[in-house]
């Protein structure tokens, strides 16, 4: 609970101000109004502004996409059965607090519905949270606005977002497999060396057998690696630290994202990605009304590939030069030839939103095979990698096993 102070009109017009006590500034609003009041000004009393300010905030940067999935829904229905914008968000801020779900989006809500109710559009109050509301969302809702669309764009905005949330899961699925087998594969490997290897030497010493020489190597490992571990532990981290260095910068970003695109089991999963992506977003934009050179620049700002985001500033030159988006794709290397081809044919036949939502269609079709498929080549070679190392280890112990039994037997 927060103090607001206010300036406001009675219903004869005549000035008044003071406190109010509410858990938000749009709950205050709503305090106001129910005595027939006109808010002019809210604002926290100086104590609480940080305090405030600092709650949103935070919950501002725990809300999650599928929150925002079905903000988005639950406000289409709403104001395309004729609810109007601010009960619809009155609406869903009740439903929050009662079921005590989308918790953390509440309050951002909440901000949203004050400054609405100061005047400010939807876009504008949106896009004061960019963690929250993406950048191509405020941009569709600022298209809404000016055509007076505002619900049907909402449920496309929702479906828009859902899509993008498939295909990240499903490339996150696809590359959680083969990181788990080779965190396991690594973690038994270090154990078997580190712990179990030192005592099984300490046994064919005893016996004083003369090892084989895969044993040899794999104890003269295990030593190395118990006597130095701090060098190799530091040596480790230095590694981590590097690599993150490396690809933060500009080179080294350039050269991840090019492995990317061109390795040869996840290269076609990847540009299927960015492909879908793209082509997504510029057809929702298009179809929504925003201009191709804008709609352009924002999809450069959605791209997280280098090489793909110099593919787009490449075309926002070529918009903003006069001339048209094919020509730049019919001759780029990532684009693949059908695809390029299919929205050349879409431009010149002036249907470019259409076939952008069409490739789009196809090319998600693609990458569901595609993940499929690298997930039934990554599966064997995983364990194939993981049962040779651990084998590999296996045998160095037990080759000396049947050493000893031959020579007690003899």
């Amino acid at each position: 609970m927060a103090t607001y102070a206010y300036k406001a009109r009675d219903a004869q017009g005549r000035p008044s101000t003071g406190t109010v006590n509410a858990t938000s500034e749009f709950d205050a609003r709503r305090a106001i109004q129910r005595d027939g009041s006109i808010v002019i000004e809210v604002s926290l009393a100086e104590a609480d502004v940080d305090i405030d300010a600092l709650k949103t905030k935070i919950a501002a940067r725990r809300v999650q996409r599928d929150e925002v999935i079905g903000l988005a829904a639950q406000l289409g229905v709403m104001i395309e059965t004729g609810v109007p914008l601010s009960h619809a968000l009155d609406a869903f801020i009740e439903q929050s607090r009662r079921r005590g779900r989308r918790a953390n989006l509440a309050p951002v809500m909440q901000d949203v519905a004050a400054r609405i109710a100061s005047g400010d559009p939807f876009s504008r109050a949106m896009a004061k949270f960019p963690r929250v509301f993406p950048t191509l969302m405020v941009s569709l809702m600022e298209a809404a606005e000016a055509s007076g669309s505002m619900g049907t764009m909402l449920g496309r905005i929702s479906q828009y977002l859902g899509k993008e949330r498939k295909i990240v899961k499903q490339i996150r699925g696809a590359l959680a497999y083969p990181c788990m087998m080779l965190t396991l594969a690594f973690s038994i490997t270090a154990f078997l060396v580190s712990w179990v290897l030192p005592r099984f030497a300490r046994i064919y010493e005893s016996r004083e057998a003369a090892l084989p020489k895969v044993t040899q190597i794999i104890l003269a490992f295990s030593n190395f690696t118990t006597d130095h571990w701090p060098v190799l532990l530091g040596g480790l981290a230095a590694a981590v630290v590097g690599f993150f260095a490396f690809r933060a910068s500009r080179s080294g970003r350039r050269t991840i994202d090019h492995f990317k695109v061109s390795a040869p089991v996840i290269g076609p999963m990847f540009t299927l990605f960015y492909l879908t992506r793209a082509t997504r977003t510029l057809g929702t934009l298009m179809a929504a009304g925003v201009p191709v050179l804008d709609a352009v620049r924002i999809v450069r700002g959605v791209t997280n590939n280098v090489l793909w985001g110099d593919l787009w500033a490449e075309i926002e030159e070529t918009v903003t030069a006069g001339r048209r988006i094919s020509e730049v794709l019919l001759h780029s290397q990532l684009v693949p030839p059908a695809a390029a081809q299919m929205l050349a044919a879409g431009e010149d036949s002036g249907r470019l939103a259409q076939v952008l939502e069409r490739v789009a269609d196809t090319s998600e079709d693609d990458l569901d095979q595609a993940v499929k498929t690298a997930t039934q080549l990554i599966e064997p070679a995983m364990i194939i990698v993981m049962g040779a190392t651990i084998g590999f280890v296996a045998i160095a112990l037990l080759l000396p096993i049947f050493s000893v039994a031959s020579t007690m037997a003899n």
